[in-house]
């Protein structure tokens, strides 16, 4: 399935799922219409208006990921400036040690640093991050239609209902829902999100789930 789950709008303005469409496998011909990927301005029309509980978590899983974009962007411009800092001060530490006779050749050669050479490590921080009323209002309503069991028969992903539950700062309920996730589903990003749940963090995670 695609990363956005299938969602897609017809001709007539309704959104559906491609899963619960039917394959009549005959050609429609020319005339009939094909389908559209759904626009990120066009989900909180469809997450106020569908009548299908299907769609709109659907819908509301890919709002969610949306308005998460605005903090990832940040947080990677952040970081690469954080990063760009520490590469900075890891040249600056090596010329001072040279003799002073080179320092002056070695910066205009821009020379780096031996990989060896000890390298300063700046405490790790991320940019400040507060959820809008928006996003906490489709979160909140996102996760009851993930608990109702909305997508039955698939199964419920623990992982994603921990990541929405910690973007809320409900660490205590993350937690038990990381403690529901299968061992071996997303070995990595379970620990990822521990180790937030942990610091008592609830920026995005830096890519998308």
């Amino acid at each position: 399935m695609s990363t956005d789950g299938g969602l897609r709008m017809c001709k007539c303005g309704a959104a559906f799922l491609l899963r619960d469409t039917t394959s009549l496998e005959i050609d429609a011909g020319d005339d009939i219409p094909p389908t559209s990927y759904v626009e990120s301005a066009q989900l909180p029309k469809i997450v106020a208006t569908t009548k299908s509980p299907r769609v709109e978590v659907t819908a509301r899983r890919n709002y969610w990921r949306n308005l998460n974009e605005e903090y990832r962007v940040t947080y990677r411009a952040y970081r690469d400036n954080e990063e760009a800092l520490e590469q900075a001060q890891w040249y600056d530490d090596y010329y001072a040690s040279l003799p002073a006779w080179q320092r002056p050749v070695r910066r205009l050669l821009k020379s780096k640093p031996p990989s060896n050479f000890p390298r300063s490590r700046r405490p790790f921080s991320a940019p400040p991050y507060t959820p809008s009323s928006e996003q906490l209002d489709n979160m909140t309503r996102l996760l009851t239609l993930i608990l109702a069991d909305t997508e039955a028969p698939l199964t419920i992903d623990w992982l994603e209902v921990a990541e929405l539950y910690r973007e809320q700062g409900l660490f205590g309920e993350a937690k038990d829902a990381l403690g529901r996730c299968p061992e071996d589903q997303q070995r990595v990003m379970k620990g990822v999100i521990a180790g937030l749940v942990d610091d008592r963090s609830i920026g995005p995670v830096r890519f998308r789930m």
